[in-house]
């Protein structure tokens, strides 16, 4: 029988706001638990302490000096690890009854590690990738989430993070041949909610990755530059750190995927289509189609756009963005019937997507549907469509001259 017990490897400092709910969440599904504390003066030790010691968890708590690099922290942790498998989570994350069986289901797989969705909750609906689903966090209500997908969960076999910032076990896990499956599974974090804060934080994080590209010039350290100055809205500069990864390593697709993204930023769509091309030559790439796609349908080139969302169509069926944009290939194109199936297909995907509702409601309006047209374009509002304001005028519109059937044109844009 397959062992799959499990240690819980964190780092923390002054979280004692945050450390009891994290660990709350998870006490059913672990076996010990690992804090590595760089350095707290508020009562976080204690409380993790106490909480272990109560609900009769395994507990290790290691002081670390901190020295200006995550994934040395998160090193420390792995090492005092004496379990079969390990969840990696920081204090103001936690998870959910549904993912804890999920995690506790994970590790009877025969993978080696497993990629697992982090909901970063926000009530900044204009983050890429936004998605309105309310959640309540430490007190707080919150609109919705962006993702990111990350490896959290992998067996205890000697693997290690790498990286000053934003620190990954991946590369680690590839250069041992590990298997790395998707899982299914999400955490919640609540440590970015605070826009304030959430920039403070990039501001310190990009002075550790100069610090760290100006003592190490290497392939992954001028990455990390770029990304945090990406992170800064500096995209100049990330653009320089990007090409000087892909002058060290021109196999690395995913520079070539943010170069293409941050020449798209500063309205370059010659460099950023070269850029996207490079990343999917290399390993084919969804979102990147998809950027494609909606670079070409903003020139109008509607059959080169239509060949790259069917592509990545092709390759994340499950993604809603992309069918919100083959609508809108369609809309541009006249041909309202595709539009509409294709946009009710990615509302089964997704039914809380507001671009999706109102791109159906824009559809339906051109085809002079206006008693179908109301009802989505409210539903759009209702979801939290950024254009309210726009949209409600133009239920009003609708709602009085309904019966005279006036067509009025209204259209949506790609993205």
């Amino acid at each position: 029988m397959q062992k799959n017990s499990t240690s819980l490897c964190m780092i923390a400092k002054d979280e004692e706001k945050h450390i009891e709910q994290c660990l709350n969440s998870i006490k059913n599904i672990v076996d010990e638990v690992i804090i590595v504390d760089t350095g707290s003066k508020d009562r976080t030790k204690e409380i993790a302490g106490k909480f272990c010691e109560k609900n009769k968890i395994r507990s290790k708590i290691v002081d670390f000096k901190w020295v200006d690099d995550f994934s040395k922290a998160r090193n420390e942790s792995l090492k005092h690890a004496t379990k079969d498998w390990i969840l990696v989570l920081d204090a103001d994350e936690f998870v959910d009854e549904e993912n804890a069986v999920k995690i506790k289901d994970a590790a009877k797989n025969d993978a080696d590690a497993f990629i697992i969705l982090q909901k970063n909750l926000t009530n900044d609906d204009s983050i890429a990738g936004f998605v309105i689903k309310e959640f309540k966090a430490d007190g707080k209500k919150y609109k919705g989430w962006f993702g990111s997908l990350i490896v959290r969960l992998f067996r205890n076999k000697g693997y290690e993070f790498s990286g000053a910032v934003h620190e990954l076990a991946e590369p680690s896990i590839k250069s041992k041949n590990g298997k790395i499956m998707k899982s299914g599974i999400s955490i919640v974090n609540a440590g970015n909610s605070d826009s304030k804060a959430r920039a403070e934080k990039m501001k310190a994080y990009l002075s550790l990755a100069k610090k760290k590209a100006a003592e190490e010039k290497t392939e992954q350290s001028y990455f990390e530059l770029g990304i945090l100055y990406k992170e800064n809205n500096d995209f100049e500069n990330s653009i320089k750190a990007m090409q000087k990864t892909v002058k060290i390593n021109p196999r690395n697709d995913f520079a070539y995927f943010e170069l293409g993204l941050l020449y798209n930023k500063i309205g370059d769509s010659k460099k950023s289509i070269k850029n996207f091309t490079a990343c999917n030559q290399i390993k084919e790439n969804a979102n990147a189609f998809e950027s494609l796609g909606i670079i070409y349908l903003k020139e109008n080139k509607l059959e080169d756009s239509f060949k790259m969302l069917k592509k990545a169509l092709e390759l994340a069926p499950n993604k809603h963005s992309i069918y919100n944009n083959m609508g809108s290939l369609f809309e541009k194109g006249n041909n309202f019937k595709a539009a509409v199936n294709i946009l009710v297909a990615g509302l089964k995907i997704n039914p809380n997507n507001p671009t999706g509702f109102y791109n159906l409601a824009v559809v339906q309006d051109k085809m002079k549907r206006y008693d179908a047209a109301v009802p989505l374009y409210q539903k759009a509002v209702e979801l939290g469509h950024k254009n309210k304001d726009k949209i409600n005028k133009r239920v009003d519109e609708l709602k009085r001259l309904l019966s005279n059937k006036v067509d009025y044109r209204f259209s949506f844009k790609a993205g």
